[in-house]
């Protein structure tokens, strides 16, 4: 009899074990997934599309929408953003992806150019700019070769946002502006210009925004407008007329050179068709916080809550 007593509590231990281990794995899995980040995305997605659903007035339903704060760091430390959403990384290519997904991300939430999330009621203003996440870069990132400056040169990124596939069978870029061939764009607007036309540089010691926007249905394009006497100039394709292109870039804003000491222009977003609908699309972008250049974007009301 204590035998049998023995074996039962044994049996007991083992199966307490087992589900012990088990419940661990399963909270493991379910930090690695941080499925409560997912659900504000869900969260955010769901209610532009309700948005741009809805038959009554579009500003009765509100976006619950806000920004993610993201550290981006090789050692693990962040000493530039308080409690931030940690991103490990190890090569040039580990920090390309954390943008492009974040990039991919805010894409995604604000109905990817085929959801009218402002309306005809919006008729008062003409850029709505919502920013998905603000970008930390830490000191550590330095010890990766290809950023020893403490710099990340864009037109690298955007070369790896053309070649690597976020999607099967798509490319981040094709996702984003609906083609691959951004040099064609690059060419077309140096045409014009004194110096080559560069998507510029990201300095680590900055903070940066990744931004989308959308313009009213009845203004309809971003337009050229000016900046403290500087001239933000928008690159707009004409059909018949213009650029042809296999997806639907209609353009490029463009800071032009001698903008804060810039030796060449530099394209900081690409205005994209509205997909099936009137609205011209902001492509989700990467600009500096609270900058000049993020001001360029004329940016008349932001859509998510710090």
């Amino acid at each position: 009899m204590k035998n049998k007593k023995a074996e039962l509590t044994t049996q007991q231990l083992v199966t307490l074990i087992i589900l012990i281990v088990s419940f661990a794995v399963i909270l493991f899995l379910l930090f690695r997934l941080d499925l409560g980040k997912e659900t504000e995305a869900e969260l955010c997605h769901n209610s532009v599309i309700m948005r741009g659903s809805a038959v009554v007035p579009e500003d009765t339903i509100p976006l619950d929408c806000s920004r993610k704060y993201i550290c981006i760091t090789k050692d693990g430390s962040c000493n530039s953003m308080t409690k931030p959403e940690i991103k490990k990384v190890k090569t040039d290519s580990d920090v390309y992806k954390v943008l492009a997904d974040e990039m991919a991300n805010c894409w995604w939430m604000f109905g990817e150019g085929k959801v009218d999330y402002v309306g005809k009621d919006f008729f008062t203003k003409d850029n709505y700019c919502p920013i998905c996440s603000q970008i930390a870069f830490d000191e550590s990132l330095k010890d990766i070769s290809a950023f020893s400056l403490g710099k990340l040169d864009q037109n690298l990124f955007y070369n790896y946002l053309t070649n690597e596939n976020y999607t099967s069978g798509k490319t981040y870029s094709e996702y984003f502006f609906g083609t691959n061939d951004l040099d064609l764009l690059k060419q077309e607007l140096s045409k014009n210009q004194s110096a080559e036309v560069t998507f510029g540089t990201i300095d680590f010691s900055n903070q940066y925004f990744i931004v989308t926007g959308i313009t009213s249905e009845v203004v309809g394009k971003w337009w050229k407008y000016s900046l403290g006497g500087i001239s933000a100039v928008v690159g707009i394709f004409i059909p018949g007329v213009g650029w042809t292109w296999t997806g639907s870039i209609v353009g490029a804003i463009f800071i032009g050179s001698g903008f804060m000491g810039s030796t060449n222009p530099e394209i900081i977003a690409i205005p994209v068709e509205g997909n099936g609908i009137k609205n011209t699309f902001m492509a989700p972008t990467i600009i500096e916080a609270n900058s000049d250049k993020f001001e360029s974007l004329n940016c008349q009301e932001i859509l998510t809550t710090a």
